[in-house]
C-alpha cells in the first residue's frame, strides 16, 4: 500500500475525493444541545485523524489506523474500534482503487462493510457507531463508480439516517447543524441511488427547511436541481 501512497493521493484529491462528507463543516456547525446529541470523544477524535486523509494527510491516518487495529486485536467486540476501522479498510480499499488495484479494493470494500456490520449488531443503538457507518458509506459511494456497490449500500446508509432520526424525533431540531445536515444530506443521496427521487427530494428539502442560509442548504438545492434535471419521480415502493 505504502508504495502506491503518492499516486494515490493525486488521483484521489485530483479526481475531487477530498469529499469525505455531505459539507465539510464550519466549527459553528458543531454546535448543539448537549442534552440531546452528545457525541462520543472517541469518534470525534478519530474522525479527525481519519478524515486527515482527505487534506493529503497520510500520516496522521495511517497512525490512528493502526491504533484502531490494535485494538480490534485487543477486544474484538470493541464496536467503536470495530466501526473505525471499517472506516480505515474503506478508504484504504479507496487507495488501492487509485493505484490500480480495483480487484484487490473491490474485495477490501466488501470486508468494511462486514466490519462495519460487526459492529452495529454489537450495539445497534449506539448513534455513534450506527452513524459512523453511515458516514462511511457515503464515503463509498464517493470513492467508487455505481457499477461496484450493491444496492444494500444504499439501503444501509437510508436506514441508519432513518433511525438517528426517529430517535430524535422532534429534537433534532436542537442538534448540530452538522448532525442534521450529514444526516439528510446522506439520506437523500441514498433515495436518489435507489431510485426513490421524491423521498430524496424531501430529505434534502428538510435541510432548506431547517437551516436556509448555511452551506448544507446551498449543497441540498444543487442536489434538488440535480433531480429536477433527471426529470420525473419514482414511488416510494419502487425505491425499495
Amino acid at each position: 500500500m505504502m508504495n502506491i501512497r503518492a499516486v494515490a493521493m493525486l488521483a484521489l484529491l485530483g479526481a475531487g475525493y477530498a469529499r469525505g462528507q455531505f459539507v465539510w463543516p464550519k466549527p459553528e456547525y458543531h454546535r448543539h444541545d448537549p442534552g440531546v446529541y452528545r457525541e462520543d470523544p472517541f469518534i470525534t477524535k478519530y474522525r479527525a485523524k481519519f478524515f486527515a486523509v482527505f487534506h493529503g494527510d497520510f500520516k496522521t491516518f495511517e497512525d490512528a489506523y493502526k491504533e484502531i487495529q490494535g485494538m480490534v486485536a485487543r477486544d474484538p467486540r470493541d464496536a467503536r474500534a470495530l466501526v473505525w476501522l471499517g472506516n480505515g479498510q474503506t478508504i484504504q480499499a479507496g487507495l488501492l482503487l487509485a493505484g490500480g488495484k480495483t480487484a484487490e479494493g473491490v474485495a477490501l470494500l466488501k470486508t468494511s462493510r462486514q466490519t462495519m456490520r460487526r459492529a452495529v449488531a454489537l450495539h445497534p443503538d449506539d448513534y455513534g457507531v450506527y452513524m459512523m457507518e453511515a458516514a462511511t458509506l457515503y464515503v463509498q459511494g464517493q470513492y467508487w463508480p455505481d457499477k461496484y456497490l450493491p444496492a444494500s449500500n444504499w439501503e444501509t446508509l437510508r436506514d441508519d439516517c432513518e433511525k438517528l432520526i426517529r430517535a430524535l424525533g422532534p429534537r433534532i431540531g436542537q442538534v448540530s447543524v452538522h448532525v442534521r445536515g450529514e444526516t439528510y444530506g446522506e439520506l437523500g443521496v441514498a433515495y436518489a441511488k435507489l431510485g426513490d427521487r421524491t423521498k430524496a427530494r424531501r430529505a434534502f428539502e428538510k435541510i432548506v427547511q431547517n437551516d436556509p442560509q448555511s452551506q448544507y442548504a446551498e449543497k441540498a438545492l444543487k442536489e434538488i436541481q440535480k433531480l429536477d434535471q433527471q426529470g420525473g419521480v419514482k414511488t416510494s415502493s419502487q425505491g425499495r
